[in-house]
């Protein structure tokens, strides 16, 4: 059985950022489909910016079976999405959250996709985020060990420049960057990307971080170690309404 949550009301709107150079898009993309269930009949044709197209299981908007070009998905303003349905490995959190879908893989969804041109970071770079439809679906994002390797794997193995975990807090959890495993982990350590700065010098406060030149004291990368650390924590466990043992550990 294929669990699909249509939306209806949102109280915790988690989300994975990535941040992909133009031209990995066509790779990132793929990828992307091959998470999705295979078993949708509606699809929807993307025309990639190197004059290629591939073919995505879902709808765009809600409506499938035609095509988008992704430059124009990415200017749009009116808050359209890819609906897709993606497919993780089993673990406690998703079997708790569908016990009844058999097998070694458990189907969420809807998972909405977006695309944004977004220079603020990176330039020449597009902005992709996943957003579930619940807020039970958005705690899976935080706490499911499978959801989280899933998106590092994704990152990692597309060139994907950085992946945030937004959380809504002050504060983002940086998964993976430059190529880099952070926080993929679960329940493991975090390292936090703060969101009261310009994100442009927290991406380089973070470069040099892992070039082995970290600033001191940290500004706006923030470790365990960090002043700001434990108050991101409760914050975060109140408002998911997950006790921090289960996302979080030494």
């Amino acid at each position: 059985m294929i669990r699909i949550d249509a939306g209806g009301s949102m109280g915790i709107d988690f989300s994975y950022e990535f941040y992909v150079h133009r031209r990995d898009a066509d790779v990132f993309l793929a990828e992307v489909a091959k998470l999705c269930d295979p078993e949708l009949s509606r699809l929807t044709t993307i025309l990639l910016p190197s004059g290629t197209s591939m073919t995505m299981p879902g709808t765009y908007g809600f409506i499938g079976d035609r095509a988008i070009e992704l430059e124009v998905a990415a200017a749009d303003r009116m808050g359209r999405s890819f609906d897709l349905s993606l497919s993780f490995p089993v673990d406690g959190p998703l079997r708790d959250y569908d016990d009844e879908e058999p097998g070694p893989r458990v189907t969420v969804g809807y998972i909405y996709l977006s695309v944004s041109d977004d220079h603020t970071i990176l330039p020449d770079h597009l902005r992709f985020d996943f957003m579930p439809a619940t807020t039970g679906q958005s705690r899976l994002f935080l706490m499911s060990p499978s959801v989280r390797e899933t998106f590092a794997t994704l990152a990692l193995t597309t060139g994907t420049t950085l992946c945030l975990l937004d959380t809504e807090m002050a504060s983002h959890i940086v998964v993976t960057a430059l190529g880099q495993r952070l926080s993929t982990r679960v329940p493991g350590p975090l390292l936090l990307w703060s969101r009261q700065v310009k994100a442009a010098e927290a991406f380089r406060e973070l470069s040099s971080l892992l070039a082995g030149n970290p600033v001191h004291p940290p500004k706006w990368i923030i470790g365990p170690a960090h002043p700001d650390f434990p108050a991101f924590v409760e914050s975060l466990a109140d408002y998911a309404k997950v006790p921090p043992d289960r996302w979080l550990a030494p």
